[in-house]
């Protein structure tokens, strides 16, 4: 579509998890940036891409006051159903860019979230150690190769919706989750 260009925009657009904007939507205790993820936004915002943040399935389901959880805590058919839901208003936006003329250049996830993880998410340390009951007990945690439960559903729903071609990348939650600077280089390369 030509009109695109017609005024200051620059036509590219990129899909973030919310925490990316907003880090107070993190679980209290572990948000690393005062606002925002601010190397990623500078970033972005250096390139000129449009930014679209994603709903956060933990806040819009359990609110602001909620405790940390592994992944297997949220992988219930009800959650899955709440991630289902959100993925599919995502997705429908994403596609209306693109069929509207915009580049769509990606999807950014958090690594280290049992709902956003990319490559790494939270689980037990101990195999079969039940998470559950009164907060003041945390089980230890580690993170494991996998995806969190919305980044499983929005990957195979975009799959589903034509747009298999749109790349997923993430950052970082906490440093035990990836490297921050590797992260950067591969959404340098989307941009």
């Amino acid at each position: 579509m030509s009109d695109i260009n017609a005024d200051a925009r620059s036509g590219k657009l990129i899909f973030v998890s919310h925490c990316i904007l907003n880090q107070s939507a993190k679980v209290r205790g572990i948000a690393v940036f005062p606002g925002a993820v601010r190397p990623v936004v500078d970033l972005l915002l250096d390139h000129g891409v449009a930014i679209f943040q994603m709903p956060c399935p933990e806040m819009t389901y359990l609110g602001a006051m909620r405790w940390g959880q592994v992944r297997d805590q949220y992988d219930s058919p009800m959650f899955r159903r709440h991630c289902q839901n959100l993925a599919g208003g995502v997705l429908e936006q994403a596609l209306e860019y693109r069929r509207s003329g915009y580049q769509v250049l990606g999807f950014i996830m958090v690594d280290g979230s049992p709902v956003c993880g990319l490559k790494k998410t939270p689980q037990p340390a101990m195999e079969g150690q039940i998470w559950g009951g009164m907060p003041r007990y945390i089980p230890a945690q580690h993170f494991v190769c996998g995806q969190g439960v919305f980044c499983e559903i929005l990957q195979a729903e975009a799959a589903r919706q034509a747009l298999a071609d749109v790349p997923f990348v993430s950052t970082p939650e906490v440093p035990d989750a990836g490297s921050f600077e590797d992260a950067l280089r591969a959404i340098k390369e989307l941009l």
